[in-house]
């Protein structure tokens, strides 16, 4: 019997926990207000009125504590409290508050071996998913999966969707659907993504269609199920709002109240006017989609991609700002030598990879809503980088290139996101806005 090194094993996971914790003790040492305010159960006292502007003590987490306590349908979705109020019968706003964060960090506690388990069952490199993971783990937008919001089981029902979506998997075709419809319908009920799920699932078969000119009736069935129950999903809620509101449709109409409407704000392409990181949940998703497209579609068919290869470490540093980088590439794709980009075999098997398909589309589509209906980025970060699928989607994409270049720019990426997450302990521990 072959022995199980458990301290080589476990290893992977003790980084992920120890890095996400450093992270906090360090921002909790650096103001220690972030250390009351998340193990207390009751409000802090503030000398500042915490009403002022770009300042609320529990901010959404409010928001979701006054829907159940008053059964209310609002912009907001019910699961996750739902939940709250049935495991622990609270009978306040700050009972709620406490047991969100309890309860979303057991989730976190959870999920996070899940996100590196699944990244390295996807990915095939251990290594590389370790990165990615980590990269998941640090970034910012991290602190919403343990302070209370809908981020942590949204990200946990996340990782079991791509579980069953993954090729590997030995389940029934029928047991996959069913567990495909049912967890479709949580997350559907948990956070408003009924548009992201049901155009990410269209755009990933119409994708593979082209490319491969095949449809297999697996996909078809599986963006059948995931659109179907997503809808369903929404409609039980719609229809608890069409008692109590008689508007079947008012968390969409809600949200018009904050301001939301279609619109064309090309200013938030070089300014988000929130903080940075919803830039980057702008850019990327979409960066992302136009590399894999083209490399993939010129592997499939054995034509070259000549392409400007940056090699100085300033490239790294643009990443920060994607405007700079993208407008820097372009000049100097024109002005620089170009070469032939290398990808490894792995990129033509992404041609019919339904679930990077359909993580990078979902990301790219939230991207989107927000771009052409808000007039400044908020919350575009989080929507991005606080649940997985942005990150395996990239993590595959990596997949696509051989070398060690890949994992000194992840790496960076990962520190300066470190950083900026010791930041958020510190403006949590403000009551300041996080994200």
């Amino acid at each position: 019997m072959k022995k199980i090194n458990l301290t080589t094993h476990l290893t992977p996971y003790i980084i992920l926990y120890s890095a996400f914790i450093v992270c906090a003790i360090v921002g909790m040492l650096i103001y220690p207000d972030s250390f009351y305010k998340f193990f207390s159960p009751t409000q802090l006292s503030r000398t500042i009125p915490s009403q002022l502007p770009e300042k609320s003590y529990y901010w959404d987490i409010e928001h979701y504590a006054n829907m159940a306590l008053q059964n209310t349908c609002t912009a907001f979705y019910p699961f996750w409290g739902l939940i709250i109020t049935h495991l622990f019968y609270p009978q306040s706003l700050e009972q709620y508050a406490n047991y969100f964060k309890i309860t979303a960090t057991a989730v976190f506690c959870v999920s996070t071996p899940l996100v590196f388990w699944i990244f390295k069952k996807a990915l095939k490199n251990q290594y590389l998913a370790l990165l990615i993971a980590l990269a998941y783990t640090l970034n910012p937008m991290a602190i919403f999966r343990v302070i209370g919001y809908t981020e942590s089981l949204f990200s946990l029902l996340g990782i079991f969707l791509i579980w069953l979506l993954l090729p590997d998997n030995k389940l029934n075709e029928k047991i996959k659907l069913i567990l495909l419809s049912f967890l479709s319908i949580l997350m559907a009920l948990t956070r408003p993504v009924l548009i992201p799920m049901i155009f990410a699932c269209l755009f990933s078969l119409i994708t593979i269609f082209l490319l491969t000119k095949q449809l297999s009736k697996s996909d078809l069935f599986r963006t059948i199920a995931i659109s179907i129950s997503a809808i369903l999903g929404y409609s039980i809620y719609g229809f608890s709002c069409l008692q109590s509101r008689g508007d079947f449709l008012a968390p969409f109409h809600d949200q018009k109240l904050w301001g939301k409407t279609l619109g064309l704000h090309l200013d938030l392409l070089f300014f988000s006017k929130s903080p940075l990181f919803d830039l980057l949940g702008l850019y990327l998703p979409i960066l992302i989609l136009i590399i894999s497209l083209i490399i993939i579609y010129c592997k499939s068919k054995s034509q070259k991609v000549l392409v400007f290869i940056p090699k100085l470490f300033i490239w790294d540093i643009l990443i920060i700002y994607p405007p700079g980088l993208v407008l820097a590439y372009i000049l100097n794709y024109w002005r620089g030598a170009k070469k032939e980009i290398i990808t490894s075999k792995f990129t033509k098997s992404l041609q019919n990879n339904y679930i990077f398909w359909f993580c990078i589309y979902f990301s790219v589509i939230n991207a989107l809503i927000v771009f052409f209906t808000q007039n400044r980025l908020v919350s575009l970060g989080r929507y991005i980088f606080a649940i997985p699928f942005f990150f395996l989607a990239l993590g595959y994409l990596y997949c696509c290139f051989p070398g060690e270049r890949k994992y000194k720019n992840l790496l960076f990426v990962t520190i300066v996101s470190a950083i900026a997450l010791v930041q958020q302990w510190i403006d949590y521990g403000k009551d300041q806005w996080l994200g």
